[in-house]
């Protein structure tokens, strides 16, 4: 149980982080992606564990978060 409000830390950091840095709430589709596969990276850590918990967890789910991000402003066109 602890383990899952760590989660829960460690997401409300990274999609407020996220929010700061855009300025707004338009990473919310991309980052909604983010979330469900960082929760399926946590449950499959709890069964193989393969990253240390949260140190190596806190790592990935951040490069997971900034990836699908990223591959998400490949797609959308440029505002000018």
């Amino acid at each position: 149980m602890k383990s899952w409000v760590i989660l829960l830390i460690i997401l409300g950091f990274l999609l407020g982080s996220c929010t700061v840095i855009a300025g707004d709430v338009s990473h919310w589709p991309a980052s909604l992606v983010a979330v469900i596969a960082i929760v399926l990276l946590k449950i499959g850590n709890d069964r193989v564990k393969l990253l240390a918990w949260p140190m190596e967890f806190l790592l990935a789910a951040g490069v997971t978060m900034i990836v699908i991000n990223l591959a998400r402003l490949a797609f959308v066109p440029l505002q000018y």
